[in-house]
């Protein structure tokens, strides 16, 4: 593995990544197909350290629940979007403005 410093991250290759992930050469080349991971430096079929959590995390969906390589895919869409949802919330959160009643002046 060697560092890109043009990605300020590790850069492997494929082999690299398979091993890192510890699952079969096919079952990452099918996540490759599936469009969940893609070449970082695509005239090298390179891949960074952000394609590898990503195959780690299918590779722990795939063995917690059992799932194909295209529901993969779709779990981990819906787990970002769920994130992006979360930081939106939180964004929201912040800036809207605090309003205190006292409820005993209701009464």
């Amino acid at each position: 593995m060697n560092h890109s410093t043009e990605f300020t991250d590790i850069i492997m290759s494929l082999d690299e990544l398979v091993s890192a992930c510890g699952q079969e050469r096919q079952w990452v080349i099918e996540l490759i197909e599936e469009n969940i991971i893609e070449y970082d430096v695509p005239e090298h079929e390179k891949f960074t350290g952000y394609q590898l959590t990503t195959v780690r995390r299918a590779s722990r969906l795939s063995r917690d629940f059992e799932a194909s390589v295209p529901a993969i895919g779709l779990i981990l869409e819906l787990l970002d979007e769920v994130e992006q949802l979360r930081q939106l919330k939180r964004q929201i959160e912040q800036q809207a403005p605090v309003v205190e009643v006292d409820i005993n002046t209701l009464k």
